[in-house]
């Protein structure tokens, strides 16, 4: 019995060598360090954000849905998303000129409006002594006031409308780009023959448009 128990101790420690030889290499446990994860999620957190924007600008491009809402948000911010830089000064331009013009239509209608309101308040004392208010009659600076306060509602109204074509011209400038423009566009005159049911051939020109894909 002594024998068999020295006998199997003697086994495993000639064998012993060859189990640990064949443990599994290159298998290193790694703690998780605290300050790497952070940095890790911070850094997939900024990746997120950048790839929202630039899967907003560049994601189905161009799209005019985005052309319109970013000219709504911002005259010629969609404009500037079709590229077309050159149309920018052209919106601003008009958005400006059309938003001076209101400027000084209500500062007008203001003055005429005070003006008549001292003319019709029954105080002498109080009638306009600013020309050329001064030499104007009740009837006069009336009709006065209610013009101007029409060419304000004027230019309210072409202030808006400019304001929205530069929307519409964002949407449609991204439609057309997306439009068949290539060479593969052309227009054919070919003479053409026809058989007439009741009598021969008839000959003719036929029209041939070939619009690409």
């Amino acid at each position: 019995m002594k024998f068999r128990v020295v006998f199997s101790f003697l086994l495993f420690l000639a064998y012993a060598p060859f189990l640990q030889a064949q443990e599994p290499a290159g298998q290193v446990i790694v703690l998780p360090d605290s300050t790497s994860a952070v940095a890790q999620t911070d850094t997939a957190k900024e990746v997120r954000k950048q790839g929202f924007v630039r899967r907003f600008f560049t994601d189905k491009y161009p799209n005019p849905r985005k052309a319109a809402f970013l000219s709504l948000a911002l005259p010629g911010a969609g404009q500037a998303y079709n590229k077309s830089w050159w149309k920018i000064p052209i919106v601003y331009g008009a958005l400006g000129g059309m938003t001076w013009v209101e400027v000084q239509n209500v500062k007008q209608y203001r003055k005429l409006r005070d003006n008549y309101i001292l003319l019709v308040d029954g105080d002498d004392n109080t009638n306009p002594t600013e020309a050329p208010y001064n030499q104007i009659d009740k009837t006069s600076m009336k009709a006065y006031r209610d013009q101007w306060r029409k060419y304000v509602e004027q230019t309210s109204l072409g202030l808006g409308l400019v304001y929205l074509l530069a929307a519409a011209d964002a949407f449609v400038d991204a439609h057309l780009q997306s439009f068949d423009v290539s060479d593969d566009l052309s227009l054919r005159i070919t003479p053409k023959a026809e058989s007439m049911p009741m009598g021969g051939p008839v000959f003719g020109l036929g029209v041939q448009l070939a619009l690409g894909r």
